[in-house]
């Protein structure tokens, strides 16, 4: 199958009322533990590459892995750039083939924001490439909230209808990074929003949410929940308590490094989709 942009999959998702899961690529093995967890669990998935991974990987490199495991299957599967923060970094991911691309101007200005999204929507949609875009401030795990950072809905209206984005990322109460408690996701506002935008809607920060908070998001209007620090623990906790297996040598073709990093994957696939069931 061919890779299919985030436009499909928020279709996918509003209809079935799922979230679709975005996991970040470190490496094969990450890569790999997507690839097996869509075909385990027969759930579409989306397979992110952040623009700051790309000062590790070859973008080309890690695009090529990714469209050689996207034609093994006919189970939908996207290839998005997460957290594009430099124009230039989007074009890299649409010359390298992406189907999905992520400008995130939420640190500038809200016209500089709008006007630097709007030109990416415009060459990314003749591409037939999806765009999303961040509006408010999602920050990191600690750092202080306020109405400030938090996404306004009559903004967000705004911003949708000024730029034309396929998906918007927005801040209700989550971060990135490990949360220091259980994050308290601001439902009325996530409600006030969806009910002002048609685009789809994104939770980034998904690492630590409560099963229940992810599934009430789900239902209140998100669509594609963004997950990778749960990977990298899981794959800390894999190494630091397998360390001393390694008696000579650390084996890099030990699977259970990457099996790991699959169950996160595939526990969080599942729960996203257990949504549209029973509502």
């Amino acid at each position: 199958m061919s890779l299919v942009g985030l436009t499909e999959l928020v279709d996918y998702s509003k209809k079935n009322c799922v979230g679709i899961g975005m996991f970040n690529i470190v490496n094969l093995e990450f890569a790999t533990a997507m690839y097996e967890a869509c075909i385990e669990t027969g759930l579409p998935i989306m397979l992110g590459v952040p623009e700051r991974f790309l000062n590790y990987y070859d973008i080309d490199v890690v695009a090529a892995i990714c469209k050689e495991y996207v034609k093994r299957t006919d189970i939908p599967m996207a290839l998005h750039l997460d957290h594009g923060k430099s124009f230039d970094g989007v074009m890299k991911a649409l010359r390298a083939g992406f189907s999905s691309v992520m400008f995130d101007g939420s640190a500038l200005s809200y016209e500089e924001n709008l006007e630097t999204t709007a030109q990416v929507v415009r060459i990314s949609h003749a591409m037939g490439v999806s765009v999303e875009a961040e509006l408010g401030y999602v920050g990191q795990a600690g750092d202080e909230l306020s109405e400030k950072t938090l996404t306004n809905p009559d903004t967000a209206a705004d911003f949708e209808k000024q730029t034309g984005i396929d998906a918007l990322a927005i801040a209700i109460g989550n971060q990135h990074g490990q949360y220091k408690g259980i994050p308290k996701l601001d439902f009325n506002r996530l409600k006030e929003i969806r009910a002002k935008v048609d685009c789809g809607l994104v939770l980034h920060g998904g690492s630590g949410i409560a099963p229940e908070d992810f599934v009430e998001a789900i239902r209140c209007g998100i669509n594609k929940i963004n997950i990778y620090t749960a990977m990298d623990v899981a794959a800390k906790e894999y190494n630091r308590d397998h360390f001393n297996d390694f008696d000579h040598y650390l084996d890099y073709t030990n699977i259970g490094f990457k099996d790991a990093v699959k169950q996160v994957i595939k526990d969080h696939m599942i729960l996203f989709a257990s949504a549209g069931k029973d509502k």
